[in-house]
């Protein structure tokens, strides 16, 4: 492709990518790194390995048309970021060209799966194949797109028609255009079979449309995917002749636009994402009730996350980089000075502060917590996340500096990583054990602004990208998944015995504290009792008082005595006894988790019927 004929240097980036070595059979294999646009079917091939079974994966933020110099109604003025002031050449920014561009830059890539964020859906006349009620008529895909689908095969995964409708009428309020921008996902059906979860009485089924041209499946319309985040089911549309290699587990692609300025609104989005693919997964993998499923989650997170990862944030937090950093200081020395300063200054950078107003303790306290809850996320869903380590992605203007004032200075070009692909992979200090059967190992991606210095200079969009992100792209490779049904395997029922071994030990320290009490209450009720009875032979009989003969009292009236001293200090002594014993138990089981896997956590929750971390705090039923 023209446009993609460059050559690019790309020893500048070796640094930043060390982390993401795999150690593999106690190598480093590094992924490797290729010039933007280079196809990826090229780069499979130039693996030079059948026998591995890959999946490529190419994300664009495309630049919505309505994007581009908008009035906003709200103001009567174009926003700053969407004024494109750094853009002179007026035919960079035409719609007619650059959806052409972006067209020939998707076919080119040839890519498995293409996740694209603000694509912009136009009304179409409705036809009688549709099912939706609405008298609205339908948003579907752009005349521009429909290549895609009709000449090279792939199939379109949009939100349901609610969920397009309502960004809809946003953007006719406030821009004047009745135009659906979205998420959407794009797979090759000749390589990847979409996995359709079975509709729910609350949820609404899945909607096929077809194609007018040659009636083959035009897109799928889930109700639980959203203009932000956008997740699809796969497996592999045909198998290897390796049977043991062709045992794939199915793997979740979720294309996200996360929000552009709150970080917990991030971090919101990352959850339901998880939470998404996690629902997607658990639907291919129902399976008799008497039987352990072990599928490990496999999921590629891609888009415009609008959030660089830098040290100290939240979204960096859900990093496996974070979670190891995490568990060296649970057992070693701390590093808390660190941490505290990298805290400050992404707290400052995501507050829009300045230095010389950092943040307050309490705005502080807030970021703290929220960094916590960003790690618990993706230890609750029993993964690792990493990040392919992609450079800068989109250069503009800093909006938030203004140089209307001093117009003789030329304004500095800036950059930033806002576009990521996520995956989920091992923990490398397990890599040698069975609990990572099955991780997602980057094998290839495309370079990114780092090796491009002449647009560093010009900014984004310009004559070679036809949009204000440069597109990511990575391979992956899939291993061999196991029998997800395999409760034999001996190292799952070894830890199975482990568990249960665990707990019975628990059952019986606390059924023998309670049998004790009760023992100890049995002695003291004998002896009150017998107390009671030498009392009263030692008192004198009481006068009767014939005046109430034939009076019986009333069953409810009847007091009991009041516990003794003794009793009470008894009772007392035994629920401090109590407590102690369920705080030891609840440290012995963190100590049990924290050296869990993921897979052993994902055999304790299967074995529980509850979330791990709840097994954690309460203990078993």
């Amino acid at each position: 492709h023209a446009s993609h004929n460059k050559v690019y240097t790309i020893a500048a980036t070796v640094p930043q990518f060390l982390s993401t070595g795999l150690l593999l059979d106690k190598a480093i294999i590094m992924p490797k790194v290729h010039p933007n646009g280079t196809p990826l079917t090229s780069i499979i091939e130039s693996l030079d390995d059948d026998d591995k079974n890959l999946i490529s994966v190419l994300s664009m933020n495309l630049l919505a048309p309505l994007y581009v110099r908008p009035i906003d109604k709200r103001t009567g003025q174009v926003q700053p970021f969407a004024a494109f002031e750094w853009v002179q050449d007026d035919a960079i920014l035409e719609w007619g060209t650059r959806k052409l561009r972006l067209l020939e830059y998707m076919v080119a890539s040839q890519a498995d799966v293409i996740c694209l964020q603000e694509l912009q859906l136009e009304r179409q006349e409705k036809r009688e194949s549709d099912n939706d009620e609405s008298t609205d008529l339908p948003l579907d895909l752009p005349d521009w797109i429909q290549p895609m689908v009709d000449e090279y095969g792939y199939t379109a995964i949009l939100p349901p028609q609610d969920s397009l409708d309502h960004i809809a009428k946003r953007n006719l309020r406030v821009l004047g255009s009745d135009s659906a921008v979205t998420n959407a996902i794009l797979v090759k059906k000749e390589q990847w079979k979409v996995l359709e979860e079975p509709a729910e009485e609350e949820d609404t089924e899945p909607i096929k449309k077809k194609n007018k041209k040659n009636n083959g499946m035009q897109r799928i319309s889930s109700g639980k995917n959203s203009n932000t985040m956008v997740s699809v089911c796969l497996e592999p549309a045909t198998t290897k002749s390796d049977e043991a290699a062709s045992i794939i587990d199915p793997v979740v692609i979720s294309c996200v636009h996360l929000d552009a300025t709150d970080e917990r609104k991030r971090i919101l989005q990352l959850t339901k994402c998880l939470e998404r693919s996690r629902s997607l997964l658990d639907h291919q993998s129902k399976g008799d009730d008497s039987t352990i499923l072990l599928r490990p989650l496999r999921a590629i997170i891609v888009g415009d996350m609008n959030a660089e990862f830098v040290p100290g944030s939240c979204m960096v937090a859900t990093l496996k980089e974070h979670q190891q950093k995490k568990k060296r200081q649970a057992s070693g020395p701390s590093t808390e000075s660190d941490e505290a300063m990298t805290e400050v200054s992404a707290c400052t950078e995501a507050l829009r502060l300045t230095c010389a107003e950092p943040p307050t303790k309490e705005q502080l306290e807030d970021w703290r917590q929220l960094r916590q809850e960003a790690y618990d996320l993706v230890q609750d869903h029993c993964v690792f996340l990493d990040r392919i380590p992609t450079g800068p992605t989109r250069c503009a203007y800093e909006h938030s500096v203004d140089n209307t004032e001093d117009t003789a200075t030329p304004r500095a070009m800036q950059s930033w990583k806002l576009d990521h692909l996520l995956y989920t992979c091992s923990d490398d200090d397990e890599s040698d054990s069975k609990d990572n059967i099955g991780e997602l190992r980057p094998l290839a991606y495309w370079a990114t602004l780092e090796a491009d210095p002449t647009s560093c200079q010009t900014g984004l969009p310009n004559a070679t990208c036809p949009s204000d992100h440069l597109p990511i792209a990575a391979v992956f490779e899939i291993p061999a998944g196991q029998d997800p049904t395999a409760k034999e395997n001996e190292a799952s029922s070894a830890f199975l015995q482990k568990l249960q071994d665990f707990e019975k030990r628990h059952k019986e320290v606390l059924e023998q504290a309670k049998a004790e009490l009760k023992e100890k209450e049995k002695e003291l009720q004998q002896k009150e009792l017998e107390k009671q009875k030498e009392a009263a032979s030692n008192d004198p009989p009481a006068a009767v008082d014939n005046s109430k003969q034939g009076k019986k009292k009333k069953k409810g009236n009847q007091k009991r005595a009041p516990p003794s001293t003794e009793m009470m200090e008894m009772k007392r002594e035994f629920r401090s006894r109590l407590k102690t014993l369920q705080k030891n138990q609840a440290h012995e089981r963190e100590e049990l988790v924290r050296d869990m896997g993921n897979r052993e956590k994902l055999l304790l929750q299967a074995h529980c019927g509850n979330p791990w971390r709840q097994w954690l705090e309460r203990g078993p039923k």
